[in-house]
């Protein structure tokens, strides 16, 4: 049998030097901070007020396609009823018209607006310039123009209504009117029906 020594030695440990905190210069360091901060701020400000204003701009642009596009689709509803020669309660046709185009309108025009926003015109094909003023316009064949007119919308941030001063395609600061139209042919009478009252 074999015996083995095992040879330890003692760790020795060195203490380390102390080093003490070189002294710093205090207010050349507070200063150097204060421009920082200062240069900081500017840097937000620079940053902060593009994205606000594309922000808002983005916002602008959405609400006024939303309404646009609203109101296009109440007179494209409104155009569907008029060729059916619908008409509601005792109301006329007209009546009936925009009384839809309201319902489609989520609030955006009334048939009580003043002034008003919701007109119904008839035309024969053959001259789609001069609206028949006739109570007989709406007869099958002629063509029905259902149309929302003269919509003013007021830009929300005056910084994207601003926005290309000067320029035509641009925005300005003056609030946008929206016109939107829609027509068809008038379709047939429905059964048992030889006239419906404008």
């Amino acid at each position: 049998m074999q015996s083995s020594s095992l040879v330890t030695s003692p760790v020795s440990e060195h203490p380390r030097p102390v080093t003490r905190p070189r002294a710093r210069n205090l207010s050349a360091q507070s200063a150097r901070n204060r421009r920082r901060s200062g240069n900081a701020i500017l840097e937000h400000v620079f940053t902060l007020l593009p994205t606000f204003a594309l922000i808002f701009a983005i916002v602008d642009f959405g609400l006024v396609l939303f309404r646009w596009s609203t109101l296009q689709n109440a007179v494209r509803e409104g155009c569907r009823y008029a060729i059916t020669f619908q008409t509601s309660g005792t109301n006329g046709q007209d009546a009936s018209i925009e009384a839809i185009v309201q319902q489609y309108a989520m609030g955006i025009v009334s048939t009580g607006d003043t002034p008003q926003h919701i007109f119904v015109n008839y035309y024969a094909p053959n001259n789609l310039t001069t609206p028949i003023t006739a109570p007989a316009g709406n007869t099958p064949g002629n063509v029905v123009e259902v149309s929302v007119q003269n919509v003013s919308w007021a830009w929300l941030a005056p910084i994207s209504g601003s926005y290309g001063a000067g320029v035509p395609f641009f925005r300005n600061l003056n609030p946008i009117t929206l016109n939107v139209y829609s027509s068809d042919i008038l379709g047939g009478y429905p059964a048992g029906v030889s006239s419906v009252t404008r």
